[in-house]
Parts: C-alpha cells; sequence; structure tokens
C-alpha cells in the first residue's frame, strides 16, 4: 500500500506559546497515513529558511519518503496560529513559495503509487486531470462545493468535504450528492460530531467524544487514516470508525502532527 501527497505544507506559527510546527494538508495527510501503516512519500516546495528545516526535519523524523522534495530560495509558508476554547484560529500567513507545477519528473514519480492525494489548499486544481491519469486521486474539498467541486469531483476517487457547521442531514446530502459525480468514496468531517462516509451504496456514520486541546489537522488525521483503510481495503464502518478516533486524537495535542520547535526570536511580530 503507497500514497503520495502532493501540494501544500506550512509551518503554523503558536505565537501566543512561542512554538512553531510542521503541517499542511498534504504534509499531514502523508505523516498520518504512514503512521497508519501506508507507504508515504510527499511531493512540494519548501524555502531556504529555518522553517523549512522544521518540516523536512519532522517528515524524515515521520519516516516520510522526501525524494521529490524540493528546496528554492524564498520563505517556507507559514500561517500565524492562535486558539479560542482548543479551536485553532488563523491570523495572518504566507504561502511562501509553497505554490508550484508538478514537473514530468513529479508525475512519472506519481504514477508509481497507489493512490494521491492532494487538497483545495495546494493550488494544483488544473493539475488533477494529468494527477488522476498517473493513479487514483484523493482530493480535500473543506467546505467548497457547487461548480468548484462539481468540476473536481469526476477526477477523484475519494473525496472530502467539511461539514462542521452542517446538521448530520446535510452532510449526509452532500456525500450522496458528491457521490453521483464521479468519486468511489465521499467523506464528510462533522468536527466534534464525527463524520459520515458514502461507499456507492450505504451512507455510514458514527462520532467519538474528545477533550479538545487543539483541532488543527484533526481533519487531515481523519483523511490519512480514512486513506489508509481504503488501501488496506478494509470495511467503510471499521475505517470510518478508526478514522474519526485519529481525528479525535489528533485534538488531544498541539500542531497538526507535532515535532513542536521553538519560534526564532522576532518571529511573534507576524502577528500584527
Amino acid at each position: 500500500m503507497s500514497l503520495v501527497a502532493v501540494g501544500d505544507n506550512v509551518v503554523d506559527c503558536y505565537v501566543d506559546r512561542g512554538l512553531m510546527f510542521p503541517g499542511g494538508n498534504s504534509a499531514n495527510v502523508a505523516v498520518q497515513a504512514g503512521r497508519s501503516g501506508t507507504r508515504a512519500s510527499y511531493v512540494g516546495v519548501v524555502g531556504d529558511d529555518e522553517r523549512a528545516g522544521v518540516l523536512t526535519a519532522a517528515l524524515h523524523a515521520e519516516g516520510v519518503d522526501t525524494t521529490r522534495l524540493r528546496i528554492r530560495p524564498g520563505p517556507t509558508a507559514y500561517a500565524v496560529v492562535r486558539h479560542v476554547d482548543g479551536d485553532r484560529v488563523f491570523g495572518p500567513s504566507d504561502k511562501g513559495v509553497s505554490l508550484f507545477d508538478p514537473t514530468p519528473a513529479d508525475l512519472d514519480f506519481v504514477a508509481g503509487f497507489d493512490l494521491a492525494h492532494s487538497s483545495y489548499c495546494s493550488g494544483l486544481e488544473s493539475w488533477l486531470p494529468a494527477l488522476a491519469s498517473r493513479c487514483r486521486l484523493s482530493f480535500d474539498f473543506d467546505q467548497r462545493t457547487g461548480s468548484y467541486a462539481e468540476d473536481l469531483l469526476p477526477y477523484t476517487w475519494a473525496a472530502t468535504f467539511s461539514g462542521s457547521s452542517l446538521s448530520r442531514r446535510e452532510c449526509e446530502d452532500l456525500a450522496r450528492w458528491a457521490a453521483t459525480r464521479g468519486p468511489a468514496y465521499v467523506f464528510v468531517t462533522r468536527g466534534p460530531h464525527g463524520a459520515v462516509a458514502h461507499d456507492g451504496q450505504t451512507v455510514w456514520s458514527t462520532a467519538r467524544p474528545v477533550d479538545v486541546v487543539d483541532t488543527l489537522g484533526a481533519g487531515d488525521a481523519f483523511i490519512g487514516r480514512a486513506l489508509h483503510g481504503l488501501l488496506a481495503a478494509e470495511p467503510t464502518a471499521a475505517l470510518l470508525a478508526a478514522a474519526v478516533e485519529a481525528g479525535s486524537r489528533a485534538c488531544t495535542t498541539l500542531g497538526g502532527f507535532g515535532h513542536g520547535r521553538p519560534l526564532p526570536a522576532g518571529v511573534p511580530r507576524l502577528a500584527g
């Protein structure tokens, strides 16, 4: 079983705590899939600064392959993060050099995997047809539906949406709507209320209460574990429960997947 995440990365700056954590949807999903037992790789771009070292060291420590991780002159992406009752609130951010166009070598690399994953924050929408032609594709739409999703869903094998502001019925309807437009599997996360899944035949739902420390990366942990379950051919109900468990567990620690480092002197000024 193998997964390659293609796209965004970021260093989350917890300015009130004086810490920074590696993250970004694509990087987080690679790590979480790897922790679940899937061979994981990451394709992306970082800068030539201290934040790049935080990200690359964490990926290496987690056993994520970084063969196609490139370094460019310039800043690594960052986001200022604060918390209200454990829920992350984003402040100023900069994508730095993280946006990129995949090279022919990147696409050839992707073709060697069972599944590729990307997200709404990676800026790769125009590349989804090319990625999907190399292997099955997972895509995180977050709260983006409508024409945005309609245009991209036909290229996806697994689609994930955030439905934290929706009722259970609305999440189930969203899953059914998306499933008619291409993907074999659709997930809709519901924050503290768990998630629903559509596997082409049945809509499943599950939840798990948790004491929240930090919600950052919870959705990515859910996706990473869910994709591992799909690759392992786990029953939908079982993989959904395991994915909700992974997302809940991520809420109990700081950062997308840990590996915090002290913020360099002067970085708190980013908060404005």
